[in-house]
């Protein structure tokens, strides 16, 4: 049988688990599964976005989810995700 949450974009649901799930608690879920992106950067801007929404709440709790993402990663022997990016400007 189909959830409710299934229907809902996926933006929606980050937002939902923004609200219902601690920092501390959402970072060590998502440290747990680095190993499931094929490639590092889609992981590391799907942190970022998560991080985003943290901070449209509370900055403080982004701030602890971005430290306490980074400490789960070290213990697992991964590089800190990469929370500022520079946009890159297209050569004309």
């Amino acid at each position: 049988m189909q959830h409710l949450s299934d229907s809902l974009p996926t933006r929606a649901r980050w937002e939902l688990a923004v609200q219902a799930i601690p920092p501390a608690s959402l970072a060590q879920s998502f440290a747990s599964h680095v190993g499931q992106f094929f490639d590092r950067q889609e992981f590391d801007a799907l942190a970022r976005q998560v991080s985003d929404l943290y901070d449209q709440n509370t900055p403080e709790c982004a701030e602890r989810f971005r430290e306490r993402l980074d400490r789960r990663l070290y213990d697992r022997y991964h590089d800190p995700v990469i929370w500022n990016v520079v946009p890159s400007t297209a050569a004309a």
